[in-house]
């Protein structure tokens, strides 16, 4: 009974990570949304790579060099966890059809309506939250330079994005006057 409260951070960890892909893959799969699952352009990596390397160093910390969390560090954890899970399936949900994994050119349109009516990547913001989530909950030292690389993809990507964006469709100018890219009043 004393290893598994030892390793009782190690489950939770592994339990909140399940609950976000799980609803992620449930709402991505949702048959009245259509959207396009391809792996989509180089981009993507930015963030992709980081996130794993987020993911599996602190489990790997945890065992081999026993970084054991604080409360405090497990609770924020998995607050910014719950948070990224919302911004995640919140703004999958809000984008119905709009959703792509590639920067592409076919049927691009703006939603705006949901937290697309106050922040333009809201998805975004889920995946900088899961960044700092997964270091901080299991109390990882070396793990914060993907999570920060991670954070710098993002925002690399959101830029990409949003020239693309300018570019292709003419009322972006006014919707990017309207909203804030990802933190309402700071970004």
């Amino acid at each position: 009974m004393e290893g598994l409260v030892e390793y009782l951070p190690l489950l939770i960890y592994g339990a909140l990570f399940a609950g976000l892909k799980i609803s992620e893959r449930y709402i991505l799969s949702h048959p009245d949304r259509m959207i396009r699952k391809e792996w989509g352009d180089w981009t993507v990596y930015l963030t992709l790579i980081p996130m794993w390397l987020v993911l599996i160093g602190p489990v790997l910390e945890f065992i081999f060099l026993e970084h054991r969390p604080d409360v405090w560090e497990m609770v924020v954890g998995g607050l910014l966890f719950a948070a990224a899970g919302y911004l995640s399936i919140k703004g999958y949900q809000d984008l119905q059809y709009g959703f792509a994994k590639a920067i592409e050119i076919e049927d691009i349109s703006i939603v705006v309506t949901g937290l697309y009516h106050v922040i333009r990547h809201p998805i975004s913001l889920a995946n900088i939250l899961f960044l700092f989530a997964c270091p901080l909950f299991l109390s990882a030292g070396p793990s914060w330079i993907p999570a920060l690389v991670g954070v710098f993809g993002v925002i690399l990507r959101i830029s990409i994005e949003e020239s693309f964006m300018a570019q292709h469709v003419p009322d972006y100018a006014d919707y990017k006057k309207r909203t804030w890219a990802l933190i309402p009043y700071i970004y």
